[in-house]
């Protein structure tokens, strides 16, 4: 193996920084005995190989293979995005957060050694990050949620159209008994498809669902209707205070809403007026059931979690998730 000459540095006790531009690195005395031991000055690494840039919210993860050269000492991988020069930090994959939904972005990753920074990869492709409210999946990109309850987003949640996916006069239930296998706060799709009747008008309604170019709709658990209303609140109104704890929203939320948080959605579309707000002053069923009376339901205005005679009708939105 071919060592490489490492331009300078300061030798001492008690590190500083070098005192000239050709000065790449700052060793304690033990350090660079250590190097001489080995025979070699620190070097840097050779460029990693990139691999694959996949957009999430407001973010985006790279992959990478580390270079054959690992030069000498610890390596550090960093991510930077063009445009923006936005870093990300780690083991592969790299998240790259703080990036701006709708944007095109490409990544390079570089190795790091206390020898130096070595060569950049290649760019990756280009990955856009998703805006919530954006066409995506069939319907409109909703948030993302964590199964797991961890703040590790596994599922992207896709609300369908208003023409084809809402309904506003649906029943949770036909009679106010109970209904197995539908307790659910997170598996919306087990929950509606155990309710997949005619004596289950809601459930029914979504699992009919076909558009978009996909047939997998269901009538959403109450945890993934929260994150509906947190990021597509459609009026300015101000929220209840006693509801918003969502340990499967991403990031997890351990406090209740604010007034003003979450406020009224930036997108256009679900705004009051828009062509996919969820209706106002209607509840929304959600497919958990809280007992044989009640099931949950969401308020699209205060964002009130209220358990709801099962045999009213109001309305009910179908949705579809997709693995991270």
């Amino acid at each position: 193996m071919s060592i490489k000459q490492f331009p300078g540095g300061i030798i001492t006790q008690n590190p500083t920084a070098p005192t000239t531009s050709s000065a790449k690195g700052i060793w304690t005395l033990d350090q660079a005995t250590n190097y001489v031991k080995q025979g070699i000055w620190p070097r840097s690494p050779g460029a990693p190989t990139i691999g694959t840039a996949t957009a999430g919210l407001g973010s985006a993860t790279v992959t990478y293979t580390a270079p054959t050269d690992l030069g000498t000492g610890t390596v550090t991988y960093t991510a930077t995005s063009t445009p923006g020069s936005l870093t990300g930090t780690g083991a592969s994959p790299i998240t790259i957060s703080g990036l701006s939904g709708g944007t095109a972005y490409t990544f390079k990753v570089t190795a790091a050694t206390p020898g130096g920074t070595g060569p950049a990869s290649a760019a990756s492709n280009s990955a856009s990050p998703l805006a919530i409210g954006d066409a995506y999946g069939g319907g409109f990109y909703a948030g993302q949620i964590s199964t797991a309850g961890n703040s590790i987003a596994d599922y992207n949640l896709i609300v369908g159209p208003v023409a084809s996916a809402q309904n506003t006069s649906k029943k949770w239930k036909t009679t106010t008994t109970l209904t197995s296998g539908t307790s659910s706060v997170i598996d919306g799709p087990t929950n509606s498809a155990n309710m997949n009747n005619a004596s289950h008008p809601a459930a029914q309604f979504c699992e009919a669902v076909s558009t978009g170019g996909f047939s997998d709709w269901y009538m959403p658990a109450k945890n993934e209707l929260e994150v509906c209303y947190y990021n597509l609140k459609p009026t300015t109104a101000s929220n209840s205070t006693s509801y918003g704890v969502n340990a499967n929203a991403v990031p997890a939320r351990a406090s209740n809403y604010t007034t003003g948080t979450p406020a009224q959605t930036s997108a256009t579309a679900f705004q009051s007026g828009g062509a996919e707000q969820f209706v106002i002053n209607f509840y929304y069923w959600s497919s958990t059931q809280a007992s044989d009376y009640f099931a949950c339901s969401q308020y699209f205005v205060t964002g009130g979690q209220f358990n709801y005679n099962k045999t009213y009708n109001t309305a009910v939105r179908a949705i579809r998730r997709v693995a991270v």
